[in-house]
Parts: structure tokens; C-alpha cells; sequence
């Protein structure tokens, strides 16, 4: 039985890590990593003590890349589909907007605009004088802090259950589309409303008490991230919705297709077809980029097998788990990506 591509992929990719598995077991200590690192580093959503061994400390910066180029890669998403839409637009001012930003991206090293966030940052008022967001939110020089959130009493969670139950039926009512989303997300918005109840940070003399506090260097990594692979994405969007041939546009506004609905049915899923193989490898530069966050101070894998690399001396052991991260991480992205995109291309030809 012949495989297909997919899964020519997938065997390759296990035979890569299989393979890497082998050398690091014939070429390392395993003892390293279980003995305790003793090392000193900040974790935004795992717990950390330096008590733990080096393979946890790894794992806990693992989760820190991880963290921040899935949010990098969101939020560049949202907004470089945002500019390269402008970029598509009959109106020279939208299409202006759409040139300076990608340019002024391209043209500076990722690495300049991420000192730039951060530097930025470091700008920002004292924790003592931190601009506020209706007392809920506070932005200072060491980060964000959002209120901490509890969840509700069972009168709330009832509500919510019942705006659920509404929002579920409505989506069966045979409304426009647009009107729909704007229905769904309004249901999401006031479900979460019900279901959790927010605790203000409380300040304190040198900084924050209470709240959820997401540091500066995280901040300034995602930030810089997705502004500037935003650019990329934009040019990508751009050009795939160029691509879609003015035939096929001109045949469904003679069917009586407004505009949203040309976009929503005819042209969005035939630029996805074009530009997803391109933003699979700008997403894939995206994950390893987290590792320039090392030159501000975020702990990211780099920056924890630099520490570990110089309190131990075990060189091989922790470039190897390096590179089994990126091999995991990056790999199963590429599956996930060439998968849909076979997926789509099957439906097209169907």
C-alpha cells in the first residue's frame, strides 16, 4: 500500500527525531539531566524552583518559547491579514498604509526591533505610577498586570449556562453570516462576563501585591514578533488574494454575490489555497526567533541552555535537547500546515 505525502512527512520526521534520539543516548549522560540545577530563572506559566533538575528547567523554558511565538504568530497573523488587505484596496491612501508599514519593517534587522520594544518599555512610569485601565489593568516599566480572575457563584454560572443555550439556537436561524459572528461574539464576551469574577491588582510600595503579571521581556518579544513578521504576512495575503483570477470574481458579482459574501465564499478560500505554503515558512522563522529573546533577558530555551551550558559544562547534552525542541516544535507545525493545505488542494480538486 503506497503512502501519500503526508505521511511520507510524518515517517520522515519520526525517523529524524528516532534517529536523534540514538546519538543523544550514545553520546550524552543521562545523569545530567536529573540532577538538580540549582539555577535561578523566571517562568510565566510554569511553576520553577531551583531545586529541579535540568531537564525541568529546560521543559519550563520550553513552554516560555513556546508561549510566546504561538501568540507572536496570532497576533502577526490578525494583523498582517488586516495590512495586506489594505495593500488590495482600490484607495491609494489604504494602499500607502500597506507599503510604509511593510517597509519599514523589512528593511531593519528582527533583532533591532525587538531592543526597540523593549527599550521602549523600559521608558514606561514606575509600578507607583503605572497608567491604569478602570483600576483593573496597569501598565508599567516591569510589565502588564491584569486582574487575577475567580470563578463565579453558581447563580452566574447558571446565567452563563442559559446564554450558551441561547447562543446555540440562535445559531441555527437562518441570519446573515456577519450578523452571526457578531451574535457569537457577543455571547462569548458576556459568558465570560458571567462565569468570572475579576480581582483588582492591589499596588504596593515597590510594585504589585495581588494580579497576574506578565514581565516586560515577554511583552516586548511578542511585540516585536508580530509586528515585524506581521509585515511578512501582509506581503503574503497581499499577493495570494492577488492571485485569484478576476473571472472567477467577475462571475460570482454576476451571480448577485454581495462583496463580504464574495470575499467569505470565493476569494478567502481560494487565498488560503495560494498563500498557506508561504506563511507555513514564516511561522516556522517565527518559532525560532523566540530565541533572539535571550538578548533581553527572557527566559527562553537559548537563554536556560546558556546558563545551564556554563554552570555545568555539559555542552552536547544541552545543545541536544535544543535541537530536539526545535525538531519537535517546528516539525509538527510543518505537518500541521501541509496537512490542511493537502486537505484544501483535495477539496479544490473535488
Amino acid at each position: 500500500m503506497s503512502m501519500n505525502s503526508f505521511q511520507r512527512q510524518g515517517l520522515v520526521c519520526v525517523l529524524l527525531v528516532a534517529a536523534l534520539a540514538i546519538c543523544l543516548m550514545l553520546s550524552v549522560e543521562p545523569g545530567f539531566y536529573l540532577s538538580a540545577s540549582g539555577l535561578t530563572i523566571s517562568s510565566l506559566v510554569l511553576p520553577w524552583d531551583p531545586s529541579w533538575s535540568y531537564l525541568s528547567a529546560f521543559a519550563v523554558a520550553a513552554v516560555n518559547s513556546l508561549a510566546a511565538g504561538l501568540i507572536a504568530m496570532l497576533l502577526a497573523t490578525l494583523i498582517g491579514v488586516g495590512i495586506g488587505m489594505l495593500g488590495t484596496l482600490a484607495n491609494p491612501t489604504a494602499r500607502l498604509v500597506c507599503q510604509l508599514y511593510v517597509g519599514a519593517f523589512r528593511n531593519v534587522p528582527v533583532l533591532f526591533v525587538i531592543l526597540l520594544f523593549y527599550f521602549v518599555g523600559i521608558l514606561l512610569p514606575s509600578p507607583a505610577k503605572a497608567p491604569d485601565l478602570m483600576g483593573l489593568v496597569f501598565l508599567s516599566n516591569r510589565g502588564l498586570v491584569l486582574p487575577e480572575l475567580h470563578l463565579a457563584g453558581t447563580t452566574s454560572l447558571s446565567l452563563a449556562a442559559l446564554v450558551l443555550a441561547v447562543g446555540l439556537a440562535m445559531w441555527r436561524l437562518p441570519v446573515p453570516a456577519l450578523g452571526r459572528l457578531c451574535a457569537s461574539l457577543g455571547c462569548v464576551l458576556l459568558i465570560l462576563w458571567l462565569c468570572f469574577d475579576a480581582e483588582a491588582p492591589q499596588q504596593g510600595k515597590f510594585g504589585f501585591r495581588s494580579g497576574f503579571e506578565i514581565p516586560l521581556e515577554f511583552l516586548a518579544l511578542t511585540a516585536a514578533l508580530s509586528f515585524y513578521y506581521a509585515a511578512e504576512i501582509a506581503e503574503i495575503t497581499r499577493g495570494a488574494i492577488g492571485a485569484v483570477g478576476t473571472g472567477i470574481i467577475e462571475a460570482a458579482h454576476a451571480l448577485g454575490l454581495h462583496s463580504f459574501d464574495r470575499f467569505r465564499k470565493i476569494t478567502a478560500p481560494l487565498a488560503l489555497r495560494f498563500g498557506l505554503p508561504s506563511a507555513l515558512n514564516t511561522y516556522l522563522v517565527v518559532m525560532k526567533a523566540t530565541s533572539l529573546g535571550v538578548a533581553i533577558g527572557y527566559t527562553e530555551l537559548f537563554s536556560v541552555a546558556r546558563l545551564s551550558m556554563s554552570s555545568s559544562g555539559r555542552i552536547v547534552e544541552c545543545l541536544s535537547l535544543m535541537g530536539l525542541y526545535f525538531l519537535l516544535i517546528c516539525g509538527t507545525l510543518s505537518l500541521v500546515v501541509n496537512h490542511i493545505n493537502a486537505r484544501l488542494r483535495t477539496q479544490d480538486g473535488q
